[in-house]
């Protein structure tokens, strides 16, 4: 039976706007014509950052994430929060529980699988306040997602899945800081429904991942596609595909050198052990911190990514797919607004912890902008990148 939805007032919020990511969300967002009210932790850095944004002031809040009553004064008549004030892990369940509180539907750009588990714990909850949760809506998981759903209704038997990103520019401190968070748990797939920790050094991850046609030409000429050697990753998509597809067993890769890929073996049990001890762990933000934001513009407007996705069944039988989509970070961008307006489309169900594509349906995300199957040999329409 459908629920109507008792909804606040049709306003959204972007927490973490003045962070690498969360100014391109904000950018975006006023490029569409959106007008969110810009938070974060620091008054004094939102109130710089909406002064150099065009048009009339937006509105600003500033409240941490450490109080529950704060958060939720915090939340007052928003909609809808876009969560980009990482790492994820510290502070996205924090906000899903003032969302929940304020009846308020929740989307991040998370990649962190600890984050996607707590969204799915909540989701009674959340069907029952008539929120939506849906972490993931950047470069991780709105691609891989949708490639994961693509191939498994071409193979509804699969039995197996793999997944794996191929990104050629550098990764923003936020980015390298959730890594750090994340190192210490060490590496994870799904076997048989149930998330395990594995050895990255074990035979079945060793493998080269075809990821489409090379670029004879432009900034990515040579960059891009082709054969490459990929890293096992613990991935958000160990919890997002399992239930978009009901597929058991899924491995994610992350294209990488050869000689990283030789020494992850050695290296991650090291970087663990290291990274467990807390003035380390404090060391090794403050040395990401004090690094390069991100890509600079003209390496957000001209790169490009690749996502690869692979399903088998018990036989052996297999189908394989690649889509081409834009740079990281402007992907983010552009992924997140759109998913935020798909959400706050839907009037009615679903509600709870949801998924991209299992939300907006298996071929939303071959019409977001710049996206494109490159590479199929699976009966999946191709069509023309969109701008």
């Amino acid at each position: 039976m459908s629920t109507s939805l008792n909804r606040p007032p049709h306003e959204w919020l972007l927490y973490g706007a003045y962070g690498y990511t969360g100014r391109l969300l904000a950018d975006e967002a006023l490029r569409r014509g959106h007008r969110p009210i810009l938070a974060g932790r620091d008054r004094a850095r939102l109130e710089a950052f909406r002064d150099e944004l065009p048009g009339s002031p937006l509105e600003i809040r500033a409240f941490a994430l450490d109080d529950p009553d704060e958060i939720a004064r915090g939340l007052e008549g928003v909609r809808a929060v876009l969560h980009a004030a990482g790492p994820f892990v510290r502070t996205g369940i924090p906000m899903m529980e003032g969302c929940l509180r304020a009846g308020a539907d929740y989307l991040d750009i998370t990649g962190e699988v600890p984050v996607f588990e707590a969204a799915f714990e909540r989701s009674e909850r959340a069907r029952e306040a008539g929120v939506r949760l849906m972490p993931g809506v950047g470069m991780d998981v709105i691609p891989t997602d949708g490639i994961a759903a693509l191939l498994a209704g071409a193979m509804p038997e699969a039995t197996r899945l793999e997944l794996a990103l191929q990104s050629p520019g550098p990764p923003s401190a936020g980015t390298l800081q959730t890594v750090l968070e994340g190192i210490p748990g060490g590496l994870f797939v799904r076997r048989g429904g149930r998330l395990v920790r594995r050895n990255p050094g074990r035979r079945e991850f060793r493998r080269r991942v075809d990821f489409g046609p090379v670029p004879g030409e432009g900034p990515m000429a040579g960059r891009l596609g082709g054969e490459r050697s990929v890293a096992p990753y613990t991935w958000g998509d160990l919890a997002t595909a399992w239930r978009t597809t009901g597929i058991d067993d899924i491995t994610c890769y992350m294209a990488t050198p050869a000689w990283q890929v030789r020494l992850l073996p050695v290296a991650l049990p090291l970087l663990r052990g290291l990274l467990s001890l807390a003035p380390l762990r404090r060391a090794a933000r403050r040395r990401v911190a004090a690094g390069p934001a991100g890509p600079d513009r003209e390496a957000r407007r001209t790169g490009r990514s690749r996502a690869w996705g692979r399903v088998e069944d018990g036989t052996g039988r297999a189908e394989e797919a690649v889509l081409e989509l834009p740079e990281g970070y402007s992907f983010t961008a552009l992924a997140g607004v759109r998913a935020l307006e798909a959400l706050l489309a839907l009037e009615e169900e679903p509600v709870g912890a949801l998924t991209p594509a299992g939300t907006f349906g298996v071929g939303w995300v071959l019409d977001l902008p710049g996206v494109e199957v490159v590479r199929t040999t699976a009966p999946i329409l191709a069509r023309p990148a969109t701008s």
